[in-house]
């Protein structure tokens, strides 16, 4: 599997399928594991994806896509 580094991105299918697969989209290292951490990258990066992954769920633009 390959990873992107990814600095400003919207949320793309691909993302959203890392997550979903427990992927960290920015490293491509482990998530999840622990209760209270299925968001959070345990690779390299230490990521929390859950803020993200709640404004896509609510059909908001995530910060990070918004920022010009």
């Amino acid at each position: 599997m390959s990873s992107v580094t990814l600095t400003r991105f919207q949320p793309t299918a691909e993302v959203i399928s890392n997550i979903l697969n427990w992927v960290c989209p920015e490293c491509g290292g482990r998530m999840g594991g622990e209760e209270g951490l299925e968001f959070r990258c345990q690779g390299r990066c230490r990521t929390d994806w859950r803020g993200l992954w709640n404004s896509v769920r609510n059909g908001e633009r995530p910060a990070a896509a918004n920022e010009s």
